[in-house]
């Protein structure tokens, strides 16, 4: 497999690092970054490990290595730049990109950016769509997948491979769909954070100390998602499990139905998915 980044921020190189860490069989990697420090980071943080993979690894500020144009039917392009530059890359970059770009099988990780838009901005149809999140930067990430119709069993394969380099990976039955993935799992790990940073602050409020208060409740969430993960039982039958009917679980459960928890958590999701639209809206 032939490799072209677009970007190499956070999730680029979190990708990268993935698949060279992992069993996918790459024959060439390059990456298209303007910035010389973060081009100089990702030569000394990937060199030796593209090495050791026999992998050929190429970094250059706006260029592509002429082997790649040649097999470009067989190569993926990347595309890990932020929403709002999408465009111009795609239709304002080097020539040799964008003769890549017009052939290659491209693979968007961008929020909002339709297929359409890729399709109609790079003159191409063999476009795969997803949406991971940050724990892929620890490799326990998920990604939701949409591919293009034009995209073969073999090429999406090959994009599931890739996106399982930094965690699990879940096949979108339709494209509007994906602004839900966002809505859920691509923002996600931000509502999981502040959750914490609530639990964390009420029990300094409480009167614990900050840092005894952060390990209780990271510990907490750590350890009730590995019993969720682990017992197979729905969330609410263990809810149900460690509440006691007039106990201290049930006065904090009924404070937030009160306050009205689920509801509250369904417009945060809803709030994130109709942005998810705009954007996509915007960025035709």
């Amino acid at each position: 497999m032939n490799l072209c980044f677009v970007g190499g921020g956070n999730m680029a190189t979190a990708l990268i690092g993935g698949l060279l860490a992992g069993k996918t069989k790459i024959a060439r990697l390059h990456v298209i970054e303007p910035l010389e420090s973060a081009r100089k980071a990702l030569i000394e943080r990937f060199e030796s490990a593209a090495q050791q993979q026999q992998v050929r690894f190429t970094v250059d500020a706006q260029d592509c290595p002429s082997e790649l144009i040649a097999e470009a039917s067989q190569a993926w392009v990347i595309l890990a730049v932020k929403p709002q530059q999408m465009q111009q890359v795609c239709t304002a970059s080097s020539p040799s990109l964008i003769q890549l770009l017009g052939r290659a099988h491209l693979l968007s990780i961008a929020a909002g950016i339709s297929i359409d838009a890729l399709k109609a901005w790079c003159k191409n149809t063999h476009v795969v769509r997803t949406m991971p999140n940050t724990p892929a930067l620890v490799t326990q990430g998920i990604t939701g997948l949409f591919a293009d119709a034009s995209v073969g069993a073999n090429a999406r394969k090959e994009a599931e491979q890739m996106m399982q380099a930094v965690g699990k990976t879940v096949w979108i039955e339709r494209e509007d769909l994906m602004d839900a993935v966002t809505a859920l799992s691509g923002s996600g790990p931000a509502y999981v954070f502040r959750f914490v940073e609530a639990l964390s602050k009420a029990g300094e409020n409480l009167g614990l100390s900050k840092a005894q208060s952060m390990q209780l409740a990271l510990e907490t969430l750590k350890g009730a998602v590995a019993l969720l993960e682990s017992s197979g039982e729905e969330p609410d039958s263990l809810r149900e499990k460690v509440t006691s009917k007039g106990g201290t679980t049930a006065a904090a459960l009924a404070s937030l139905d009160q306050a009205q928890f689920m509801r509250i958590i369904e417009e945060a999701l809803t709030a994130a998915r109709d942005r998810g639209a705009e954007m996509s809206k915007a960025f035709r």
